[in-house]
């Protein structure tokens, strides 16, 4: 069986985070688990929104691992593009994306109410290790023949907002957990940590919706033997 294009990847993480987020805020606001000004992890501690927060990061972990895998691929096939140093700065990044995969596993299994520190752990993990991973390869995406420029600069655009926000996000947290913040000016903190979490969910799904033409550029072979990934033949470059 071949798959020819493989862009319907990326864009079904896309729908399926947003879906999955939709529901189970909705579900903390409906049985009133939360404030509406809620961190993401705020939906996933109390039942029965935890059962789709759980449903729903684990299944994203997943289908981003492939995704990473897909990638990795997608950039080796197009190797003639980039330095001799390349494959060995890619399976760095393989395995920084998929410490991401599985922080975005941990974060999801321990709720943040329960095991605030495991939580916590994981999902510094899956932000910044995830940051960095499409930080570099936005940079690469712009050495690949056959890719709209436009394509490439709102994915470095998301990619290096995100990176940003992690560093906020930290910076935010940090300050609140060691009291450099008290009082009104912790409310203020909290408000912004909350805002920019939610934002760079949002620069996620954009970086998502990006990779849709770079994947189209890929063919997936799939028989008893195994699985073959390689370039998709007769394709317009333009797709």
């Amino acid at each position: 069986m071949e798959f020819r294009g493989l862009g319907f990847v990326p864009l079904f993480i896309a729908f399926w985070c947003t879906a999955w987020v939709a529901v189970s805020y909705t579900l903390t606001v409906i049985y009133g688990h939360a404030p509406l000004l809620m961190y993401i992890s705020d939906t996933g501690n109390y039942y029965p929104e935890n059962i789709t927060f759980k449903i729903g990061f684990l299944g994203m972990s997943n289908a981003n691992l492939f995704l990473a895998l897909l990638q990795y691929n997608f950039i080796l096939l197009h190797a003639e593009a980039f330095g001799a140093r390349q494959p060995m700065i890619q399976k760095i990044l393989l395995a920084m994306g998929i410490t991401s995969c599985i922080g975005t596993a941990v974060l999801a299994v321990f709720e943040t109410d329960f095991y605030p520190v495991t939580h916590r752990v994981g999902a510094f993990f899956a932000f910044a290790f995830g940051c960095v991973y499409n930080l570099w390869q936005a940079i690469l995406l712009y050495e690949v023949p056959g890719i709209r420029r436009a394509i490439c600069h709102i994915r470095m655009v998301s990619s290096a907002m995100a990176f940003i926000g992690v560093i906020t996000f930290i910076g935010c947290r940090v300050s609140v957990f060691t009291n450099l913040c008290t009082g009104d000016y912790e409310k203020i903190i909290e408000i912004i940590s909350i805002s920019t979490e939610w934002f760079m969910l949002l620069l996620i799904l954009i970086q998502l919706v990006t990779c849709f033409q770079p994947m189209q550029h890929l063919s997936l072979t799939v028989s008893w033997k195994g699985y073959t990934i390689c370039k998709r033949e007769n394709q317009d470059s333009a797709v």
